[in-house]
């Protein structure tokens, strides 16, 4: 029973992936879930859209033919899961892989949300692949979530860290309100900061 079970999850989160990677087009920007425990966003650009007129031969076919820019491994795992405990940033640069490959960075694929790009479909893409090869991570202000809305909004944001400075900054609040309003401004100031 336990077998069927999750043949079954994965038949459906299979045809679930299908049907996301059917509504997408260049120049989108796009997000998954990644680690369980924090829910922080991974985000990229998505910079080739299904063909329609193409006649796939089955979902991971779809799912191959569109590709996504985003921060990534030189492999397909998700991009803090190397066993170790600890990020390979020197591996992680900003690369053009295929939707399958992006989602297997988390969970919950979607189109990201919030006000349209200023740019245009076309300018998206070419701007996220002015980016492709470049390196040096950096998680409070070089990271997929500011690479992506550099290229989508044309300002570097990471909302994760900022979310992550209120969390820290009410914590310390208990102690030191002072100190708290201090690290809400100094991970404002990093989350908006220049991509390139």
């Amino acid at each position: 029973m336990g077998r069927t079970s999750k043949k079954n999850k994965n038949v459906q989160l299979q045809e679930d992936h299908t049907h996301f990677a059917m509504q997408l087009s260049g120049g989108q920007l796009v997000k998954v879930t990644c680690n369980r425990v924090l829910d922080y966003p991974h985000d990229g650009i998505v910079s080739r859209s299904y063909n329609k007129e193409y006649t796939a031969r089955d979902a991971s076919d779809v799912l191959n033919s569109v590709h996504v820019i985003h921060f990534c491994r030189g492999d397909p795992q998700p991009l803090f899961d190397d066993g170790s405990g600890k990020a390979p940033l020197d591996e992680l640069r900003v690369r053009e892989t295929s939707l399958s490959w992006f989602v297997a960075q988390g969970r919950d694929p979607r189109i990201g949300s919030g006000p349209p790009s200023p740019f245009s479909p076309d300018e998206v893409v070419k701007r996220a692949r002015a980016c492709l090869g470049a390196a040096d991570y950096k998680a409070r202000k070089r990271n997929c979530q500011s690479f992506a809305t550099h290229c989508y909004y044309g300002v570097a944001h990471s909302a994760a860290v900022v979310r992550a400075g209120y969390l820290i900054a009410g914590a310390v609040m208990v102690g030191a309100v002072v100190v708290a309003g201090a690290v809400v401004a100094s991970v404002k100031q990093l989350a908006s900061t220049p991509w390139v």
